[in-house]
């Protein structure tokens, strides 16, 4: 059995009473991910050995089948939640001794944008304490009659990083009482406790109102994607041109669908974006289904792929490449229509065109090229 050194137990088996619901507030998906899943997203990669994941057997396979992607050789292992949170963290850890870890970090699963500095931290400072607990304090006014009792006031967090066999000794010496935390049991065994600065951002959600917050305080993403695509011209015909869902009264481009080339280039700039595969790879030209079909259909599907994702458009910048015909007395009709599809402003289009100086096919006027660019953000008013 490989020598385990770190483990990572997260609690994850209450109920959500205060904040309502018909599933626990842990499991609801806020954009892509639950809770559980935007906690490990945000830690990892880290040096931890094993994660164990204290929960009801009935929400894993419905709610976190995405799990073990994220943690991938990390090992993750499950155990039964207990009657309280105490009993919970006691379960995990009874898990946990068959692998012999060092160290064990325990983490409330409603704390999901702790960060991956706050994890190392507690790590490192295990390393010459028993106990490490991250805390903050509050700029506001408190009211007490005793002042010297108000400047020790420590706000305590999770993670709470104990060395293995002291804080298990503690929940087996104290498994008949129920205790706040698992830093009480070390408390009231007497035992020193290492205090460190922990983080304001890391919030813990109770409260349908706190999701505002967590709204806010997720880390803000940028991608840009970049998208090409070309087409000839069918010479013999002299209309059924569409760009960017526009028809113009010229030859038609070529191709397996409508050949909206700008559409095209869009697609693909929004699949880069996202890390994806080519337009080709979700609308083959082999498949009959997109015979001839209206290329807004792939712009929607896009469409639908950025909201999933939590994504939202900060920026689309397309550029023409033609002789003929003269886009500029269409390029407003074109912008309304992408802002329309895509549920943009026509303030963040930008739709440019260009000659290819009388160069290659496309100079020689028979066929058209379009590039897109594309700046998106993670969006967190879901």
């Amino acid at each position: 059995m490989k020598l385990m050194k770190n483990a990572l137990v997260i609690l994850a088996g209450g109920k959500g009473n205060r904040f309502g619901g018909d599933i626990p507030k842990q499991f609801r998906k806020y954009g892509e991910n639950n809770f559980i899943e935007h906690l490990l997203s945000n830690i990892l990669p880290i040096n931890l050995d094993i994660i164990v994941i204290s929960c009801e057997k009935k929400y894993i396979s419905k709610y976190l089948n995405k799990i073990g992607k994220i943690v991938k050789d990390t090992k993750l292992i499950f155990s039964d939640p207990g009657n309280t949170r105490q009993e919970s963290s006691f379960k995990a850890l009874k898990k946990l001794k068959y692998y012999k870890p060092k160290n064990v970090l325990i983490h409330d699963s409603a704390r999901p944008l702790v960060s991956n500095k706050l994890l190392k931290t507690i790590l490192l400072c295990l390393r010459n304490n028993f106990v490490v607990v991250p805390y903050i304090k509050y700029n506001d006014r408190m009211i007490n009659t005793n002042q010297a009792e108000m400047k020790n006031i420590k706000n305590i967090q999770t993670p709470q990083g104990f060395n293995f066999s002291h804080i298990y000794d503690a929940h087996k010496k104290f498994k008949n009482e129920s205790l706040l935390d698992d830093a009480s049991l070390i408390q009231k065994l007497g035992k020193k406790i290492k205090y460190i600065k922990g983080e304001k951002t890391n919030l813990k959600i109770t409260y349908p109102e706190d999701i505002k917050f967590f709204n806010l305080l997720q880390k803000t993403t940028y991608r840009y994607g970049i998208g090409f695509d070309i087409h000839r011209f069918d010479l013999n015909s002299n209309k059924g041109l569409k760009l960017c869902g526009t028809n113009l009264p010229y030859s038609k481009l070529i191709g397996h669908s409508d050949a909206d080339v700008c559409i095209h280039a869009i697609c693909d700039s929004i699949f880069g974006a996202l890390s994806m595969n080519d337009i080709g790879y979700y609308f083959s030209n082999e498949d009959s289904q997109w015979k001839n079909v209206n290329s807004k259909i792939f712009l929607n599907y896009c469409k639908k792929l950025l909201i999933k994702k939590g994504y939202k458009i900060i920026n689309l910048d397309i550029n023409i490449i033609c002789e003929k015909p003269n886009i500029n007395k269409y390029r407003d009709k074109m912008k309304k229509n992408l802002s329309k599809i895509l549920s943009i402003s026509e303030k963040i289009i930008s739709i440019k065109a260009t000659t290819n100086e009388k160069i290659g096919f496309i100079g020689n006027g028979k066929g058209i090229a379009s590039e897109a660019l594309i700046h998106i953000c993670n969006e967190h008013n879901y």
